[in-house]
């Protein structure tokens, strides 16, 4: 008897430093839902939580059917209830690369992007979204690969932004995982930042989605393909912008910190830097999008490309766009509209290394 009781003594301790071990790897926290970083701003203190779309806004969402496998991640509640994941960075992250780019030819920071022209009719966008391929670019330490979109507002040298999309980022988790990745800057506060890394800014909602959440499936060139929806829409009714995968809601950034009223540029595709002097990142599968030509070995691509304009949620007008890429040696980007079987796509990606910039 005494020898059972030992027994299970043992296995009872052994399990407690399995489950602190295994608790001790978790990468986010259960906070209050009131109690989040976004709440410790002032402009916050009397802010009513959205917990879904507007009616209004819902009515605009068109979402296409689409084959491919969709990835979101781990799809179980993370926290309790009226508790949300907040991601935690890695201890030793810095904010040297926390605030956006003045100028889009800023030193070992690569483009491979199609943009909008200079916006001379002031045209505004309330958002946009793409189905995202899914990579794992090879990145060192400090380094980021991402595929992107961006919503920027600039009034003379003042900029409000918000981006979102995919991130391999070391400077900013543990890990070269692909991960769901946000920033925002605003020109009224210029306290911009990564997911859920300042005060004020973005606020999350869902229990199982989160900014710094690893997507767990990744593509494989010329081999099964995995993709994730994403989108970021201005709400028309409480004027928040809402981050969205198809019709879940998973957070916002609320109107009282961000009040911007329409984007002036709208950018999709890849982005990949680091430390001046350093090799530059693989960008998306790691290859040039105009060497893998057949259907079933595309490089890494954006569909679905769509914007939020004055007729709600529509496909881009290619006529608005034009490819731009900063360090040809190393990557580029092709824009193929509506390919047979496919639909429209945006290809981007290369292998980095030694790059020149234009």
């Amino acid at each position: 008897m005494a020898f059972y009781l030992l027994l299970c003594s043992f296995i009872y301790l052994f399990s407690y430093h399995i489950s602190l071990t295994v608790q001790e790897q978790i990468e986010y926290e259960c906070v209050d839902i009131y109690k989040q970083p976004a709440f410790q701003h002032p402009s916050m203190k009397d802010h009513q939580i959205q917990m879904r779309p507007s009616a209004e806004f819902q009515a605009t969402l068109s979402m296409e059917s689409e084959t491919s496998e969709m990835v979101n991640g781990k799809s179980e509640e993370r926290c309790p209830k009226g508790q949300v994941p907040i991601h935690i960075p890695q201890s030793n992250y810095t904010n040297t690369l926390i605030h956006p780019e003045k100028t889009i030819t800023a030193a070992n920071l690569h483009y491979a992007i199609i943009k909008t022209f200079d916006n001379s009719t002031k045209k505004r966008y309330g958002g946009a979204q793409a189905l995202f391929n899914l990579y794992k670019p090879k990145v060192l330490e400090n380094q980021f690969s991402k595929a992107w979109i961006w919503l920027n507002h600039r009034e003379k040298d003042m900029i409000s932004s918000i981006q979102f999309g995919w991130a391999v980022h070391t400077g900013l988790y543990p890990d070269d995982h692909p991960r769901l990745t946000t920033f925002w800057v605003s020109d009224r506060h210029q306290n911009g930042c990564y997911n859920t890394l300042c005060r004020g800014g973005y606020v999350q909602v869902h229990k199982s989605i989160y900014p710094g959440m690893v997507y767990d499936k990744v593509s494989v060139l010329g081999k099964k393909q995995y993709d994730a929806h994403l989108l970021v829409g201005q709400d028309s009714r409480t004027k928040s912008w809402l981050l969205m995968t198809r019709k879940t809601l998973i957070g916002y950034w609320p109107s009282q910190i961000y009040s911007m009223e329409g984007a002036s540029q709208v950018y999709f595709g890849g982005y990949a830097g680091g430390p001046t002097g350093a090799i530059s990142p693989q960008m998306g599968a790691g290859t040039f999008p105009r060497q893998v030509r057949f259907q079933n070995k595309l490089a890494c691509f954006m569909k679905q490309l769509k914007t939020f304009a004055d007729d709600g949620l529509s496909d881009i007008n290619c006529h608005e766009y034009e490819e731009y890429v900063n360090s040809p040696m190393c990557y580029d980007v092709w824009y193929r509209q509506f390919e047979l079987g496919r639909g429209e796509t945006l290809t981007f990606g290369g292998p980095g290394g030694e790059c020149g910039m234009i």
